[in-house]
């Protein structure tokens, strides 16, 4: 019988975690057989009454377990910490927004148990709360795919199943900016995707709003890609051949006037456009190596990716 974690990150979901605990529990009872469960919550340092319906559904079930973090770390780096307390074979991530349906969990062990290290969840059709939430993912995708090393399958989600040969490599890796599927993705090892309906979400809003989405993407890209880098110079070289061209053309003409060029482009209204265009261009090619410097300083303080205020029923 193999050991199998179950990670329940959470941040203001007191609504739908007795629903979860009903359908988890009710899955988990038909691989009984198979696995031996380990559900652990990851409450993101809630507001709400998540922290005391999780203490009541773990003191009902040995198998649950509860973490709070001191602060909301992230979604990421909540679940750094559940990588790193995790004592399964296997590692299943679970949102606790109900949206990803637990009902999936026995057909990922079946394709675990066939010797697949990644079983990962592929949405069959994006239904976002945004239109342009939906729109933005379908430009993400191919463009993080043409530009990254890492091949990342369109539309595949968090939802999925680890082994444990994974989890210990995600354990060594300590950047703060992280971008899981990304990192497992990378990992390499045998992988294998599955179908499925992301459901509506049952209670409450999700916080992932069209500038957290945005900021997710950027960081995704940023993780896997030095190519933003790459056009900086691309762009600077292009520059350059242009205005040296433009120059040879205008120092001709001063010489060796043209029929069709009358006058050659003068005035102040030119010379500024110009330097705004420089300008602003400089000032956002400035901002994209501050990212990557931002994160090597952030990086280099190496300050923990979490800190753990309470746990309820210890690992």
């Amino acid at each position: 019988m193999k050991k199998l974690s179950i990670l329940v990150p959470v941040f203001n979901e007191e609504g739908n975690l007795p629903i979860l605990q009903k359908r988890l529990d009710l899955v988990l009872e038909k691989i009984k057989e198979k696995i031996d469960p380990e559900v652990i919550i990851l409450d993101n340092c809630s507001t709400d009454n998540s922290s005391d319906i999780s203490k009541a559904i773990v003191k009902k079930s040995s198998y649950w377990k509860y973490i709070r973090l001191s602060r909301n770390f992230g979604y990421h780096n909540s679940l750094a910490c559940g990588f790193d307390i995790a004592t399964g074979e296997g590692l299943i991530v679970l949102a606790g927004d109900l949206q990803e349906p637990p009902e999936f969990i026995p057909e990922m062990v079946e394709k675990w148990e066939q010797g697949y290290e990644v079983v990962y969840g592929i949405l069959n059709e994006r239904n976002d709360s945004s239109p342009l939430k939906t729109i933005g993912a379908r430009i993400f995708y191919p463009l993080i795919y043409a530009i990254s090393d890492t091949t990342l399958p369109q539309n595949a989600t968090d939802f999925r199943l680890i082994d444990r040969k994974i989890i210990d490599v995600i354990k060594k890796m300590r950047e703060p900016d992280r971008y899981l599927r990304g990192l497992i993705h990378w990992s390499g090892f045998k992988q294998i995707g599955f179908q499925y309906d992301r459901e509506k979400r049952v209670y409450g809003e999700s916080v992932a709003g069209i500038w957290y989405s945005t900021k997710w993407a950027l960081n995704a890209i940023i993780c896997f890609s030095n190519f933003p880098l790459r056009i900086i110079s691309y762009f600077g070289i292009l520059v350059l051949l242009i205005s040296t061209g433009l120059s040879l053309f205008f120092i001709y003409t001063k010489f060796y006037p043209l029929a069709f060029l009358q006058t050659p482009p003068t005035g102040s209204t030119v010379i500024i456009l110009l330097l705004l265009f420089i300008i602003g261009m400089n000032s956002l090619f400035l901002g994209l190596i501050g990212e990557y410097v931002g994160r090597i300083y952030t990086q280099g303080k190496k300050r923990p990716l979490y800190i753990i205020d309470e746990v309820v029923n210890p690992v």
